[in-house]
């Protein structure tokens, strides 16, 4: 059967892919300006193609009417320097709403919502200079029935008949971003959390509106990954080289509020290493320790230990953390491995500690790294280092992210 009617107005398909077109070549040229290997080239044509399915998910096919919390930063869409112990979700919405978020809270260490002032998926927010909103809720201030369950609702006023929990929705608010954050990935429970909005029954987005989002995401997709690929060399242009110190950047970009990060950037030989050793915090909900690449890609956190936290670190006789970050293995317990990269970054946190230690760095050649720690410190063998990265892939692979 043929269709006839009104010329189309609104972008085709194959409008939207010529737009899509160039985005990695444009994103290579800001990554490599001096020319690009072919596996390079691939591992660009790789990011860019996860950033734009992130995009649908979070853009394009949810929106404020609708809401449904979609997977955002995760091993799949690894952006920004994900925290392998987060599970990252996020929905947008409308401040003049009224929603319901509901669920059961499980057995993680926290859960966290934090409410946007900028819409990160929005191209035209992604160079936002006004301060961030940094209200940040937190499902343990809920009150919870025997099985676990909560249900909170969020607006800019609390309902006249209601009388359970009950969060602000501040003026400003245009996303939240979900952080489940878990150390023993094999045995805590990941809450399961669901948003309806109460005051709008939902209504399809226009095609206007589909043709709109799906247009945004070429520049969202270069936004995105420049904006990391320029916050990579900020940290290397005023935190130096293998040095580390605490960001205020993060703090001034909308990083949780009680957690305090430290980033340096990470360049040596693949016959080197850095030590990375601290002392640890009396009281700290949470801290952990990753490295990622100068796209600010978290080194893949599945198949390499390129990340530990507070419940997988083995912690010194003095109470002292250290890391060794390298290519090769040290045959230590607290091995960061940095892959085959040439330079990226290493990121500490600590959550809500009563204290902020500085960790400290020292590049050592790999075959003295024992040298300059404890002489207690275990040998792990090429057997164990196996065993450890099988139990870490299965247990990584059992959180729900999607």
């Amino acid at each position: 059967m043929t269709h006839t009617g009104t010329p189309h107005t609104l972008p085709t398909w194959a409008d939207q892919m010529r737009a899509l077109g160039d985005v990695a070549d444009h994103l290579i040229a800001k990554w490599r300006p001096d020319g690009v290997t072919e596996g390079e080239t691939q591992d660009m044509n790789k990011l860019a193609l996860s950033i734009l399915a992130c995009g649908y998910l979070c853009r394009v096919y949810t929106d404020s009417r609708r809401p449904v919390f979609m997977p955002l930063w995760n091993y799949a869409f690894n952006q920004g320097g994900p925290d392998p112990d987060y599970v990252y979700s996020t929905t947008e919405i409308d401040p003049d709403g009224v929603y319901r978020i509901s669920g059961y809270r499980g057995t993680t260490r926290f859960v966290e919502i934090t409410q946007q002032s900028f819409d990160m998926m929005s191209p035209e927010d992604m160079n936002a200079t006004e301060t961030p909103l940094q209200l940040t809720n937190d499902l343990d201030d809920l009150q919870l029935d025997s099985d676990g369950y909560f249900s909170v609702v969020l607006s800019a006023r609390r309902p006249d008949d209601h009388d359970g929990d009950w969060w602000e929705l501040d003026a400003r608010a245009r996303r939240l971003l979900m952080r489940r954050c878990a150390c023993d990935w094999r045995h805590e429970v990941d809450a399961r959390v669901a948003i309806e909005r109460l005051d709008d029954g939902g209504a399809d987005m226009t095609p206007e509106e589909i043709a709109r989002r799906f247009s945004d995401l070429p520049a969202w997709i270069e936004g995105m990954i420049g904006f990391d690929m320029g916050l990579v060399r900020y940290y290397r242009d005023h935190h130096g080289v293998n040095t580390f110190l605490r960001s205020t950047k993060i703090d001034s970009m909308g990083g949780l509020p009680k957690q305090a990060y430290y980033d340096g950037i990470h360049e040596i030989d693949d016959d080197e290493a850095l030590i990375l050793e601290t002392p640890l915090p009396t009281e700290c909900r949470y801290w952990q320790a990753l490295v990622a690449d100068d796209r600010f890609c978290t080194v893949d956190w599945v198949n390499r230990q390129s990340s530990l936290n507070d419940s997988q670190a083995h912690i010194d006789g003095d109470g002292w953390f250290r890391a060794v970050i390298s290519k090769r293995d040290p045959g230590v317990p607290n091995w960061l491995d940095k892959a085959d990269y040439p330079w990226g970054v290493i990121q500490m946190r600590w959550n809500r500690a009563n204290e902020y230690p500085d960790p400290t760095m020292k590049k050592v050649p790999v075959a003295d790294v024992r040298a300059h720690l404890p002489t207690d410190t275990p040998v792990v063998t090429s057997a164990d280092r196996a065993e450890q990265l099988r139990l870490r892939r299965e247990a990584a692979q059992l959180r729900r992210i999607w």
